[in-house]
């Protein structure tokens, strides 16, 4: 058996559920996304997971995953509707968020218990990062570097951030 180097990426030896990153599929080129680390090489099929799609979790969907063989990195590619860590589509997110800023005429359907606390959460994470970075950068700072970079969300994520087309 070869050894394999893997980088400590917290957590000590839990690899898989430190070493994992959650990438969407519009933010990569091709069938497969390149290792994070920019490590040599292409990454490798690893596999599939099953996530809830729904709060109430009487809706799944498959996640495909992929492992760098030099690292061990893995990653899971959701789709472009869904976000990590996040049971609502992208769509309802957007739609409750800009109703909490007053924007848009919020969500339809209404929300249950169980979506409209996942929305809540969502709201109180995007509005405790929204505060600490305009404290330190200012509004016009935060939106001139989400704009360069692309990378960073307010909900604290990953690449979730688009302009529209």
């Amino acid at each position: 058996m070869v050894p394999v180097t893997f980088w400590d990426c917290g957590g000590g030896l839990d690899r898989a559920f430190h070493c994992g990153i959650q990438l969407r599929a519009d933010s990569f080129a091709g069938e497969r996304p390149p290792c994070p680390r920019n490590c040599p090489g292409p990454v490798h099929n690893h596999g599939s997971y099953f996530r809830y799609a729904a709060p109430a979790g009487d809706q799944r969907e498959r996640i495909q995953r992929f492992r760098c063989p030099k690292c061990g990195l893995t990653i899971s590619i959701l789709p472009v509707t869904r976000l990590p860590y996040r049971p609502v589509s992208v769509a309802r997110l957007q739609a409750f968020l800009d109703s909490q800023a007053g924007i848009g005429s919020g969500l339809d359907p209404p929300p249950g218990a169980l979506e409209a606390g996942c929305l809540h959460r969502a709201w109180a994470r995007f509005q405790t990062r929204g505060r600490i970075l305009q404290d330190a950068f200012g509004l016009l700072g935060i939106l001139h570097f989400l704009a360069q970079s692309g990378k960073h969300s307010l909900l604290g994520d990953y690449r979730c951030l688009r302009l529209p087309a």
